[in-house]
């Protein structure tokens, strides 16, 4: 809560910079792209009331980019060649993953969540296949320093860039080769904002409330009124409440903005 109230206090004495003088100020939305690789740790987990087994690291790897929107409103205040710019922006990112793993087949259903036939030998080679759509929802406070050239159609910034989670989940499709035949799981879908604890393999994914990035882009001005902006931006803060994950997240978003007054 403390962390909350540094960072209201901070948006409101931004917000009382710009008002100080004349200010621009608008809408904006557009469309993000993600995309990103995470490790996560070796985890043991129940395989019955009396044993446990050992899920390997999981290496998911970028399977493609993810696709995303974003609005918002935003305040800008220009000054001798240099800019400050506060927004207040909704995102959606969708961060597209797989793993392949070859593990005996009793590991195999335990990461599938489902039971083993008894036709199976236990031991029997399996080739496990999961692609995943993790969807993260945030409202993002970015408060950006910038310069300007061309009298102010041109500009360069960077700064941090607030996240506050709404919503996070992951869709999972799995597919395991045994023997030659395949076999496909019906897609799963967890909870990351609010994980069942209960389940190890959903608990240890708990996603912050709370986390910050890095943020660096560059605009063009249009008709004195339009704004075409490109950004990439960094959780440098993590995502996972576990610190003990790993892995890259970026963002890329381009948008167009209007200029109210």
């Amino acid at each position: 809560m403390k962390k909350v109230h540094i960072i209201f206090a901070l948006v409101c004495c931004s917000t009382m910079v710009l008002a100080q003088e004349p200010f621009e100020a608008g809408v904006k939305g557009g469309a993000t792209f993600t995309h990103g690789y995470t490790r996560i740790p070796a985890l043991t987990v129940p395989a019955s009331a009396t044993a446990s087994v050992t899920i390997p690291q999981l290496n998911n790897d970028n399977n493609g980019i993810g696709t995303g929107y974003s609005f918002g409103i935003w305040a800008r205040k220009n000054y001798d060649r240099f800019f400050v710019q506060v927004e207040v922006d909704y995102n959606s990112f969708l961060l597209r993953q797989k793993t392949n793993l070859n593990v005996p087949a009793a590991l195999a259903f335990t990461i599938a969540r489902q039971p083993r036939p008894s036709v199976i030998p236990a031991e029997t080679p399996t080739a496990v296949n999961i692609t995943s759509e993790s969807t993260l929802q945030s409202v993002n406070i970015p408060i950006l320093l910038g310069r300007w050239w061309a009298n102010g159609k041109i500009r360069g910034y960077l700064g941090p860039n607030l996240l506050f989670t709404t919503r996070a989940e992951v869709k999972r499709n799995t597919s395991a080769t045994i023997g030659g035949a395949t076999i496909t799981v019906p897609e799963t879908t967890s909870d990351l904002k609010n994980p069942n604890l209960q389940n190890p393999t959903e608990a240890q994914l708990k996603v912050k409330a709370f986390t910050f990035a890095g943020e660096i882009g560059v605009g063009y001005t249009l008709l004195n009124r339009i704004d075409l902006d490109a950004r990439y931006a960094v959780p440098v803060g993590g995502v996972y409440e576990n610190k003990n994950i790993k892995g890259y997240l970026g963002i890329a978003t381009v948008s167009l903005g209007y200029r109210l007054f």
